[in-house]
């Protein structure tokens, strides 16, 4: 006799069928009971349910890391432009005095490079090796960047004398706009042992002093914290009556007038040959640098200039101490971005993003924000092979995010901490492949390819990797994209990518997927 019940027996169907000879007090307790377990059981469902959808919208956390001029800020701005355009929206006038502070910036430094040059204060950079883009074609570069060959050498004359002359308004234009960005704002110089080595006592307004000393370029700037944005968005708010808001409104009203009628003649200075000429003899290039707005001179000085996206990922303003940004993601906001939203899985889910700074002062400050940290963003500026920290102008700048590079991959506290490579400025690499003589075997004798852009980012590539599966943990996998975070569009795409990945191993984390 088989020990199975017959095939049509149901387990089920037997547990829930009415019991027999069942009491009308017993169906009574029977079903109160079974309301009372249905009940139970829709309040657990309901729980999971909701620690799901609460786990799905936990913070993620991010460390974006890199030397400096990396492009850390702009990395922020660009998450913030695709992701919560709403708020970027609505900051984005507040960069207006940020754009016109670049600017004036960049005619000063032009301004004090040409009077030194009148006053033979300062000697002709060396042939060695340059620490910045400013300073990166001091001996190579034989093309303008008009794509034209430098003319050949003239006397700085009268007319430049003029020029100095009707333009020197804008040291105080550049005060008065330090002023209007914010209170506790300083000028991060170099170290007090390098300043010693010249008298730069003229003008501690002057933003770049481009001395050079085995190199180096020597530089002042500007720096504030991060709530400088809380003063400007003051600015905006027109129905404001406090007389302070309405002093600084006028202020920067005035700003915009002295601008614009210096407009001719900063036109006339930056277009100048012979001025041209001394830019690429002391090796400085401004259009490589970041916060660089001269050839948008008069779309930007026009009475009615708004700061465009763009104007805004290119704007430079450097911050001191550690900044948090905290973004709550929108839906994207063009049509590739909200179909890559997966049907607005993302939406609504907080982001917090870290810039600890990357000068060598501020690294010790790394390690307390690796706790409960789901990735790291780490970007390499690979354009500077050929230039030096200012710092410390012994180390090359790409040596030293290999440095910081394999100190992170080491770190046991990151075991399981997602890291995410950007090889980032491959446009200025591009640039600098193009218009310099610069020779990336020169830097890096391993590199025997043709001197093309595409080859040198994935021999830099291949060179961070290589860091990784030398690491503790080589099995870790290795994400890296070649960026240029001043162009939106790909860099958005990028994120994307990014974004997702970090997303999906947050809830792999918390054992959703």
């Amino acid at each position: 006799m088989s020990a199975y019940p017959p095939a049509r027996y149901n387990p089920l169907a037997a547990w829930e069928a009415i019991p027999a000879n069942e009491t009308p007090e017993q169906r009574k307790t029977r079903e109160v009971a079974e309301e009372t377990a249905r009940k139970r059981s829709a309040r657990i469902d309901e729980d999971i349910k909701a620690e799901r959808a609460a786990l799905k919208k936990r913070a993620v956390k991010l460390l974006v890391l890199g030397q400096s001029e990396s492009g850390k800020s702009t990395t922020i701005k660009n998450f913030q432009l695709a992701y919560t355009y709403q708020s970027w929206t609505d900051d984005r006038l507040s960069w207006r005095a940020v754009i016109f502070l670049n600017l004036v910036r960049s005619v000063n430094t032009v301004l004090h490079i040409i009077g030194c040059e009148m006053n033979t204060q300062l000697p002709s950079p060396s042939s060695s090796t340059p620490s910045s883009p400013l300073s990166s074609a001091a001996s190579s570069s034989s093309i303008g960047s008009d794509g034209l060959p430098p003319p050949k050498k003239e006397p700085l004359g009268t007319r430049h004398k003029l020029l100095r002359m009707r333009l020197s308004p804008l040291t105080h234009v550049q005060r008065d706009l330090e002023q209007q960005i914010g209170a506790g704002a300083s000028e991060v110089a170099p170290p007090a042992s390098v300043l010693n080595q010249i008298d730069v006592s003229e003008d501690d307004a002057v933003p770049f002093l481009a001395a050079e000393r085995q190199g180096r370029r020597l530089t002042t700037e500007f720096a504030v914290r991060a709530t400088w944005m809380d003063t400007l968005t003051q600015l905006r708010t027109r129905d404001s009556l406090g007389s302070e808001l309405k002093v600084s409104e006028r202020k920067l009203k005035e700003v915009m007038g002295i601008l614009a009628g210096c407009c001719a003649d900063i036109k006339a200075l930056w277009t100048d040959r012979t001025v041209r000429a001394v830019l690429v003899k002391r090796g400085v290039r401004l259009e490589d640098s970041p916060g660089f707005f001269l050839d948008d001179l008069e779309r930007i000085l026009s009475p009615t200039y708004e700061p465009t996206d763009k104007d805004v990922l290119r704007a430079r303003l450097r911050t001191v101490g550690v900044q948090e940004y905290s973004f709550v993601v929108e839906q994207g906001q063009n049509d590739v971005l909200r179909a890559a939203d997966r049907k607005g899985q993302e939406v609504g889910r907080t982001w917090r993003m870290f810039d600890v700074g990357g000068a060598r002062t501020m690294r010790e400050k790394w390690y307390p924000y690796f706790d409960d940290l789901n990735a790291i963003i780490f970007l390499a500026p690979i354009s500077c092979f050929d230039e030096t920290l200012e710092e410390d102008p012994r180390v090359n700048r790409i040596k030293d995010s290999l440095m910081l590079w394999k100190g992170i991959c080491g770190s046991t506290l990151l075991n399981n901490v997602q890291f995410v490579l950007f090889l980032n400025k491959c446009d200025l690499l591009s640039r600098k492949l193009k218009h310099t003589q610069a020779k990336v075997v020169d830097y890096f004798p391993d590199f025997r390819e043709a001197q093309d852009a595409k080859r040198v980012a994935e021999f830099f590539r291949h060179e961070f990797k290589h860091v990784l599966k030398k690491s503790p943990l080589p099995t870790r996998t290795f994400y890296a994209h070649m960026t240029s975070v001043t162009d939106h569009k790909s860099t958005a795409q990028t994120l994307r990518v990014v974004r997702d990945g970090v997303a999906r191993e947050a809830l792999e984390r918390s054992y959703l997927l």
